[in-house]
């Protein structure tokens, strides 16, 4: 009896695997001729397609601390080229930390930091919160203390514009309203004392004609000399001349009297309407104008706070200082301090065969060459603009793999730390750290079946319009045709949800088939895990392409 079907059944017991089987042709219609036979048990596992590539770790972000900004993140591989799997730094920023404002009375203040501490040097490990540097903030102060007064110019400008006028221009167009109406009271008061004195007037030079008239009267009746009557006629003239005067006299301080009060009219007039005009609203636009400047007025201040709380930088992340360029006593401009996380990153390009599969929150592990271990990782970024290089008809995408875990500093790592940064440094680790630059492998999980009962990938026959079909090696050596339902398929393996028993072994291939046409080859791309079952067909950085109709 031939012993390797007792070595195939003793493989069992360590998944599934390949092995040599050979059977004499009982039944084939061969005379005696042998059929050698490579098997596979069908075995319930883990089924993981994946994706893998290379690249340089870079730090998933990066810091450019500037006094008087707030600290804004940097992805570490904003400057990956797509074209490899390379990646760098994004490169200091070089904006003028320096700045000037001008408020509403046209006082500026230009804000300048003069560094007074610098507590770090380049290469040091620091934790969130560590004061890494401190500048002078006197300019800063100065220009919190104009930014609230212009905001509170602003305010005070729309209430004026909402209540018509400041209060002074209020309270004086009051005042003319009433001293208006004062006038015109007078005016009223002076002319009907006016006419009432003109009235009199007349009156009594009326008497005084009517008197000159009747002495004459009474002399003629008594038989008068003509000298007596002539005096009497004279009398009577000088009367009529006196009503006349007096008469012209008053019409004319009548209507000068009244010539008053219509001014005193008009006066009171025109001042109601400056006092509706001081104290009515402004009109829409010049409100809105009012609510513009107050917004602006109040980010600002807001700035200028944010500004003077930036006078000391601290340490956002905990990081690596990889640049300082502040100076103690010399002003500050641009990045005073770089510093990049532990958290290490790595970006590498993927073709259009796997951009589909890969998505943000996958799992990942990345293999570092340099320290030999093995990290697990997590897909953050998933680029959907292509990018190609040259005349090339291949096109890439980016995909950004962080590390789940900061990298520990090793003694050697800290070692050259200024006295100042001794107090912010954390005490060395234990481990060898990853350091941005090493080469690293990932590999990402792109699909996965959990305790699925499969086989090798090449044990698959058959095309989605007519299902799917494995050879099953029965124990007394004969081969059997069994259709089967399959799930994840990768370039290894191939999940079967129906159609096969767990512990089943499985034809992956035979002499036979190297001169037969039906033989079926299943082609791969990124290597999956289990490695069982026959080489396939590899297509430099493509994905597995499954059997047609089978799940990707």
């Amino acid at each position: 009896m031939d012993l390797k079907p007792l070595a195939a059944i003793g493989l069992m017991a360590v998944g599934v695997g390949a092995v040599g089987y050979t059977v004499l042709g009982l039944g084939t219609g061969s005379s005696g001729a042998a059929t050698t036979y490579r098997t596979a048990t069908a075995s319930t596992t883990t089924v993981q397609q994946t994706a893998a590539a290379s690249g340089n770790l870079v730090a998933a972000t990066i810091y450019d601390l500037a006094f008087g900004e707030t600290p804004e993140a940097q992805a570490g591989t904003a400057t990956t080229s797509t074209s490899s799997a390379s990646s760098s730094a994004s490169s200091s920023s070089s904006t003028d930390s320096s700045s000037s404002a001008t408020g509403a009375t046209g006082t500026s203040v230009t804000v300048t930091w003069p560094v007074s501490e610098v507590n770090v040097a380049v290469g040091d490990i620091v934790k969130a919160g560590d004061v890494l540097a401190t500048a002078d903030d006197t300019s800063a102060r100065l220009a919190v203390a104009l930014a609230k007064a212009d905001l509170a110019a602003a305010k005070a400008e729309k209430q004026t514009d909402r209540k018509g006028g400041t209060y002074s221009e209020r309270a004086q167009a009051r005042d003319q309203v009433t001293s208006a109406k004062s006038n015109l009271s007078n005016a009223q008061a002076s002319y009907s004392s006016t006419v009432a004195q003109n009235n009199l007037k007349l009156r009594q030079a009326a008497q005084a004609l009517s008197a000159a008239k009747a002495q004459y009267a009474r002399d003629v009746a008594a038989g008068a000399s003509a000298q007596v009557r002539n005096q009497d006629k004279q009398a009577i003239t000088n009367a009529q001349q006196a009503y006349e005067s007096t008469s012209l006299q008053a019409s004319a301080g009548n209507r000068q009297a009244a010539s008053q009060v219509t001014s005193a009219r008009q006066s009171l007039s025109s001042a109601n309407r400056n006092y509706d005009t001081a104290t009515t609203s402004a009109n829409d636009a010049t409100l809105l104008a009012d609510d513009v400047a107050i917004a602006n007025a109040t980010q600002a201040l807001k700035d200028a706070k944010a500004a003077l709380a930036a006078a000391t930088i601290t340490a956002p992340i905990d990081g690596r200082v990889t640049a300082v360029d502040a100076v103690v006593g010399q002003d500050s401009t641009g990045t005073a301090i770089e510093l990049q996380s532990t958290l290490l990153a790595l970006a590498v390009s993927v073709t259009e065969d796997d951009i589909l599969s890969l998505k943000v929150g996958q799992p990942a592990t990345v293999a570092i060459s340099a320290t030999g271990d093995t990290a697990t990782a997590t897909v953050t970024s998933v680029d959907p603009v292509a990018t190609s290089s040259g005349s090339s008809s291949v096109v890439n995408y980016t995909v950004v793999v962080t590390l789940d875990d900061a990298t520990t500093p090793s003694t050697a790592e800290t070692g050259g730390v200024t006295a100042a940064a001794a107090s912010v440094a954390p005490s060395a680790g234990t481990t060898t750290a990853a350091l941005p630059g090493m080469s690293a492998e990932i590999t990402i999980v792109i699909a996965e079946a959990d305790n699925a009962l499969a086989v090798p990938a090449i044990a698959l026959s058959g095309t989605s319009a007519n299902g799917y079909t494995v050879r099953v090696l029965n124990a007394d050596g004969t081969v059997d045709v069994k259709s089967v339902d399959v799930g994840l398929v990768t370039s290894d393996l191939a999940q079967i949800t129906s159609g096969l028993a767990d512990g089943e072994t499985v034809v992956t291939g035979s002499s036979a088939d190297r001169t037969s046409s039906s033989s079926s080859t299943v082609s791969g791309g990124f290597g999956g895990t289990g490695g069982l079952g026959g080489a396939g067909t590899f297509r430099g950085n493509g994905g597995f392409q499954p059997p047609a109709g089978a799940q990707p």
